[in-house]
């Protein structure tokens, strides 16, 4: 897809082997560029984004290697690896994921060091340190919330004479985390919409409603296990609430859309509110690329190139095949769901041949991903294993679920968290279709729940809208029971229809997976570095 930043940091070391970053070499010399021009802070910044499209981050790790085994989702590689919660400190995904988030840190803290400068128009400045605090704070939420308590490192220029880092409790990383965060609301751009002049129109930049957006998911996550700090509900209610009341986003009628714009190479900011750019063919100087639609996932395609080839192997469990609700009054049609989320979250059909042949797939337990859809890419020729399309980290119905469940938590089934859990509802039933398939469905959730059918209510749905979407375990680990829900879903499975291969990854995971390990590379450097539990 298209990116807003085709500048790269030249100053800053691309290649996570030659960056000499403080956590992976023996400092001897750090010297911060001195950035003195708008265009240069740009091409810094640009740096700074560019680690969340890399392999090691939502290009590959991230939505496959660390998200991919669930109870809603898995692999059928039957691979002893990453995948399957088999987690090691020499692992090569869980060392890299750790490695490529402190060089988007290292970028950040070099910009942050020098962005102030008096000559450079303090509106345009600020709009960039906004952008470089959010981005350093997130990363950091992606290594408190996978690996625990880290070294916190916040300036441009670490000690040259003591390496050893300690780690600092996850409580005050996280307290870093929303302080960063806090401030770049203030300095970031507003998307364009209603009561704003200009603003931002994509969603491969940091808006001021994306930080909002975040901050309800880190307050959320802060909430559940292991800090369990049930203020922390209010303050994510009170976050999710002011995008919703900001006016500027909605749901975009067509849930099938939203994937086809990404697709397309087209945004909808409304709904789509930061995703993850990737443009290219994995051809010529400018290809930033995701190897989880194509090589990992898509409607499986051996042959047909110009359809888009895919490997098939990110499949749906039949769990989450039966939380979308069946059509039984259907007799034509008894696998019939008026969800119609269902049938394109799952694909009921492979490809065959080439050209492609439509082929019906009647087996449940072995049907694929089908939101992403590489026919509708617009990128010629479509690469074998790659694909451009983006990838989407918060979307608006992750508002309104998260002002559901915080409001539930809080105050129980309010009439607001019915209102918010039942648009979503509503929109994947089709009722906000110009013209809807079933206009008489019922798709609200019944009135008179108690806090625990509707808690559990919100996860159901939060596993019909973003399967696939890498926050199913995230979401598992914050609720507070991830080993136990598994093993309860392996259980499960294995009385309905599943076999061994369905469910390697809850064969192996126990409590040790609930963190990854810290890396042997960085530990052998970091002598106050320490293991986590079970390695």
């Amino acid at each position: 897809m298209r990116l807003k930043y085709y500048l790269f940091a030249s100053l800053l070391c691309l290649g996570s082997t030659s960056c000499k970053d403080f956590l992976d070499t023996e400092p001897t010399n750090f010297i911060a560029p001195n950035y003195s021009t708008v265009g240069e802070l740009e091409t810094a910044l640009a740096g700074v984004y560019d680690v969340l499209g890399s392999q090691a981050m939502y290009g590959d790790v991230v939505p496959y290697w660390l998200n991919v085994s669930t109870d809603i989702e898995y692999t059928n590689t039957g691979q002893a690896n990453t995948t399957a919660y088999i987690y090691t400190p020499a692992d090569a995904q869980i060392t890299n994921f750790w490695k490529t988030l402190y060089q988007g840190i290292y970028r950040a803290n070099l910009l942050l060091a020098v962005v102030d400068n008096p000559n450079i128009a303090e509106a345009a400045r600020n709009r960039i340190k906004g952008q470089a605090m959010f981005l350093r704070a997130y990363y950091y939420f992606l290594l408190v919330s996978n690996y625990g308590d880290v070294p916190l490192l916040l300036t441009a220029t670490p000690s040259i004479s003591d390496v050893n880092v300690p780690r600092t409790p996850q409580k005050e990383v996280y307290e870093m985390i929303i302080r960063d965060m806090t401030e770049a609301e203030g300095l970031v751009e507003e998307v364009a919409g209603a009561g704003s002049e200009g603003g931002i129109s994509y969603g491969g930049r940091i808006s001021r409603s994306a930080v909002q957006g975040i901050l309800a998911r880190v307050n959320l996550t802060m909430a559940g296990f292991p800090l369990r700090d049930a203020s922390r509900y209010a303050e994510a209610l009170t976050w999710a609430r002011i995008v919703k009341n900001s006016g500027k986003h909605a749901l975009n009628p067509d849930y099938t859309d939203i994937f086809i714009k990404y697709a397309k190479d087209q945004y909808d900011v409304r709904e789509s509110i930061w995703e993850i750019e990737f443009y290219g063919n994995n051809t010529g100087a400018f290809s930033e690329y995701t190897y989880y639609i194509g090589a990992r996932g898509g409607i499986r395609n051996p042959a047909d190139r110009e359809k888009g080839i895919s490997g098939g192997s990110v499949l749906a469990t039949r769990k989450l095949f039966d939380l979308y609700e069946k059509d039984l009054a259907n007799t034509d049609l008894p696998q019939a769901s008026p969800d119609l989320r269902r049938d394109w979250n799952i694909a009921p059909f492979t490809y065959a041949g080439n050209p492609a042949v439509y082929t019906p797939n009647n087996d449940i337990w072995r049907r694929t991903l089908g939101k992403w859809r590489r026919e509708y890419e617009v990128v010629s020729p479509k690469d074998i294993s790659t694909s451009p399309q983006n990838f989407p980290i918060l979307r608006y119905a992750d508002i309104l679920l998260m002002i559901a469940e915080a409001e539930n938590e809080i105050a129980g089934p309010t009439a607001e968290a019915y209102d918010a859990i039942n648009e979503v509802r509503r929109r994947g039933y089709g009722l906000m279709l110009p013209n809807p398939p079933k206009p008489d469905v019922q798709a609200d959730l019944p009135g008179g729940m108690g806090q625990e059918d509707f808690r559990q209510a919100i996860k159901d749905e939060r596993a019909r809208e973003f399967c696939f979407e890498a926050i199913r375990r995230p979401d598992l680990i914050r609720w507070g029971n991830f080993v136990g829900d598994m093993k309860a879903y392996m259980a499960w499975a294995l009385t309905n229809g599943a076999v061994q291969g369905h469910v390697l990854a809850q064969t192996n995971i126990s409590e040790r997976n609930l963190l990854l390990p810290i890396p042997t590379y960085d530990m052998s450097l970091n002598k106050s570095l320490t293991q986590n539990p079970g390695y």
